[in-house]
């Protein structure tokens, strides 16, 4: 008899635990005793940067990797009166041979007709009447060309031609094609191997510029000779051979080129610039806020001009480790950011950094520094200055800095 009934209590004791526990859950919470008190603030502050350790650093040597010489980026320039800079382009093709190889046997051409072509990459589509000028130049031009000693080479007897560009075109092909008497302006001087170089300058209804290919492009300027093969032999007439030449150099000058200042923050320009700013965020703040959004602001030393309706970009990047110029970056693409200049660029640029930074946050090996350049590097007419920590004090300088905006930890998040 007595086993039962203990079996009886037990089952009435765990019955009494599970309503009382029913209970408990169907009460009023107790916040007071489960959950912290008052509500989220959020905060702002500024950090500048390290004082005296905010550098740019033009591409003075080959030995620099990566940075872009006058040529060498993905399009060239060509302006004419643009407040930004006064460019030309220059174009020298691969060599000609006099005669072509035909049954073993060499055999001179005569050229019938030829043909330039030159890639429209981007305009001012706010501009019309846009007109393309094409002069022929001397041969041997390389990379020590300057903006005088090819400007002083477009006379009216070296006129090639000229392309009327329609105002709804706005990049694809720019094409002429020279026939009769006019395929003497691209005569080759005989005596071997030939050689043709070209330089390009524009008009427009008002001061503009425009971005044309280049070799790094993939889109370089070409040049197509049409010829008649007379193999006398065999009584054969070969016509209408294509001799095709592709630009074997490429780059522009400008008039107005961007002088690095150490007292300035230099990025852009040509040859290319680039430029890195250090902070030093204390552990103890890191560790003790959630970072809502944090803002690279720099202040321009002055306007900063551009190409309108194709301005450039500033890409800032975090870096794997700050060696100065030659910095290698984060291969997370994630901790890369980029912003649009405007046309005329002279308030604060403000640059949203906060992967960067809650990278910081999330590590203490990786340095706090920010690495600047301009995009395209090399081929946009927008070319930038910054105030440094070094800059003349006068007039209210601000130097590069960060502005954070963040939310301070609970306390039962720090115990």
């Amino acid at each position: 008899m007595s086993r039962p009934w203990r079996w009886v209590v037990g089952v009435a004791g765990l019955i009494g635990v599970v309503t009382a526990c029913q209970e408990k859950l169907t009460s009023p919470a107790d916040c007071p005793a489960l959950c912290p008190g008052g509500s989220a603030e959020v905060f702002d502050t500024v950090a500048p940067n390290l004082a005296g350790q905010d550098s740019s650093f033009p591409r003075f040597d080959d030995r620099i990797n990566g940075y872009i010489g006058r040529g060498d980026g993905i399009a060239l320039l060509v302006s004419n009166g643009l407040p930004a800079s006064e460019d030309r382009a220059v174009y020298r093709f691969a060599s000609r041979s006099e005669s072509l190889n035909v049954r073993d046997t060499l055999r001179s051409y005569t050229v019938d007709s030829a043909l330039l072509a030159v890639s429209l990459v981007a305009r001012d589509t706010l501009v019309d009447g846009l007109k393309v000028f094409l002069y022929r130049i001397n041969p041997a031009v390389d990379s020590t060309a300057t903006f005088e000693s090819i400007e002083s080479q477009f006379a009216d007897s070296l006129l090639i031609d000229s392309i009327s560009v329609p105002d709804s075109v706005n990049a694809g092909a720019l094409t002429t094609t020279l026939r009769g008497a006019d395929v003497a302006k691209l005569r080759l001087a005989p005596g071997g191997d030939s050689v043709l170089a070209i330089a390009l300058r524009i008009s427009a209804n008002a001061p503009t510029g425009i971005r044309v290919g280049s070799l790094n492009g993939t889109n370089a300027a070409s040049f197509v000779s049409y010829v008649t093969l007379d193999v006398p032999d065999t009584t054969t007439t070969i016509r209408k051979q294509a001799l095709s030449r592709g630009a074997a150099f490429n780059t522009f000058v400008t008039q107005n080129p961007v002088v690095p200042d150490d007292n300035l923050l230099t990025v852009g320009g040509e040859p290319s610039s680039r430029a890195i700013v250090r902070f030093g965020l204390s552990d103890a703040f890191l560790d003790s806020i959630t970072i809502v959004r944090a803002t690279l602001e720099l202040t321009p030393a002055q306007p900063i001009l551009g190409l309108p309706t194709d301005p450039g970009s500033i890409r800032a990047t975090a870096v794997a480790a700050d060696l100065g110029a030659k910095s290698p970056l984060a291969a997370n693409t994630n901790l890369l950011t980029q912003d649009t200049l405007s046309a005329v660029q002279s308030d604060t640029f403000r640059l949203d950094v906060t992967s960067i930074v809650r990278f910081w946050q999330s590590t203490r090996t990786a340095p706090q520094s920010i690495f600047l350049r301009m995009f395209p590097e090399g081929a946009t007419f927008s070319r930038a200055q910054f105030l440094t920590t070094r800059s003349p004090t006068t007039g209210g300088v601000v130097a590069p800095r960060l502005r954070i905006t963040f939310q301070r930890s609970f306390s039962f998040e720090n115990p």
